[in-house]
């Protein structure tokens, strides 16, 4: 098993920036862990700056909000376990309020 894994994350804020980008993270790697893990180890150790549905939304797959794509395949990212290097992005671009927040039921 890894010690770290990189995490590349979708950043983008459309009052901002003209056009999305991606920043990468190294982050420990813990087995077991989901992607909705490594994106609060980024919150709390690396950058507070990042946008998502935290686990203080759910964390038990039933509300949804945290709906994005790891790897290219949409899911929940509180229940989406990462093993190794992994792509993080919202499940729309077209929607993005900012970074991995997106505008539902539109």
């Amino acid at each position: 098993m890894p010690e770290q894994i990189q995490v590349k994350l979708f950043r983008y804020d459309p009052s901002v920036d003209k056009h999305p980008s991606y920043q990468s993270f190294a982050v420990p790697f813990v087995p077991g862990m989901s992607a909705m893990d490594a994106l609060d180890y980024i919150y709390q150790h690396l950058d507070e700056s990042i946008a998502y549905y935290d686990h203080a939304a759910c964390a038990l797959g039933a509300c949804a909000r945290c709906t994005g794509k790891v790897n290219g395949k949409p899911g929940l990212l509180c229940q989406t376990p990462v093993v190794g290097d992994v792509l993080i992005e919202p499940v729309t671009e077209s929607r993005v309020i900012r970074d991995l927040v997106v505008r539902r039921g539109e």
